[in-house]
């Protein structure tokens, strides 16, 4: 059984004993440090913190207004980087800490009309990625793609407008769509989220839904070509100073160093020592030098 802190503009009637629910707005700093507080004070203690708010919009970006985009990043990013700021040196103090980002199959690829959703979603996906890479002592971060899941849509906070324009209608899909008929499963896919939460080691991302993965297979081949037409069409962009060493070359420096390594070290008084490690054996020598 978990313990929920369950937080949105609008709260819920709902009440469990395991549950707590909220009324935050993710864009004001001071409501979550005022919901943090009252979670440990129910709970003793949090655990993981989790991403999920979100604004949409279905506009091309010549028809965009600025205040709609704004309106977007103000929740998508902004909120989820106000939590994140908060919740940071918690976990950190802790020693433990879990924060898992839902940021899309479109923080991943673009789509038509999705200049405000797609842009805070992958502004998202680079925020989780330094997290995970500066709080890795401490803390477990993780993005997770949803593809379409029926019951998720954010149409009713959506901003829609169909184009006039004659140049954006009937945009080719770079992805094309899946060829069989399919149903994205939500509670299957909460269960995946939930289970990969409790693995002690978590994946970097996590994409659910046939859509997603089969839309972000088709990004990653156009990544790939470009890789290959930039890697064997356009040389000369960087000159080689010195030559990486062959894996054979590597690999026999690695077990060099597994066997035999010398190094210096200092003891609390500031005294300088030589420490000779020799088939994992460690001898140690004091030496003048400070």
């Amino acid at each position: 059984m978990y313990n929920v802190i369950a937080v949105s503009r609008r709260v819920p009637d709902f009440n469990h004993p395991n549950a707590l629910c909220l009324s935050v707005d993710i864009t004001k700093p001071e409501d979550i440090k005022k919901a943090m507080q009252q979670g440990i004070e129910k709970f003793g203690r949090i655990d993981v913190l989790a991403n999920n708010a979100g604004l949409s919009g279905n506009i091309t970006i010549e028809e965009e207004t600025m205040s709609h985009m704004r309106e977007v990043f103000e929740t998508n990013y902004w909120g989820t980087f106000n939590t994140i700021y908060e919740f940071l040196p918690y976990f950190r103090a802790n020693k433990n800490g879990t924060i898992i980002n839902n940021t899309s199959m479109h923080g991943l690829l673009p789509r038509y009309r999705g200049a405000a959703y797609c842009s805070s979603k992958f502004a998202i996906e680079g925020l989780t990625g330094v997290a995970r890479l500066e709080a890795q002592k401490f803390c477990r971060v993780m993005a997770y793609e949803l593809g379409w899941f029926a019951g998720t849509g954010l149409n009713n906070l959506s901003v829609g407008k169909i184009t006039e324009i004659p140049e954006y209608q009937k945009i080719r899909d770079f992805y094309g769509n899946v060829n069989y008929k399919f149903k994205n499963k939500l509670e299957t896919a909460v269960k995946n989220i939930i289970d990969e939460v409790e693995y002690k080691e978590m994946r970097h991302r996590l994409m659910l839904g046939d859509d997603c993965l089969y839309r972000v297979n088709k990004e990653m081949e156009i990544r790939r070509e470009d890789w290959i037409y930039s890697k064997e069409m356009i040389p000369g962009c960087t000159e080689i100073i010195a030559p990486a060493p062959s894996p054979k070359k590597q690999e026999k420096k690695n077990l060099l160093h597994s066997v035999f390594s010398i190094k210096n070290e200092y003891s609390k008084n500031k005294r300088k020592h030589k420490v000779l490690t020799v088939m994992g054996v460690k001898m140690k020598f004091e030496t003048s030098g400070k």
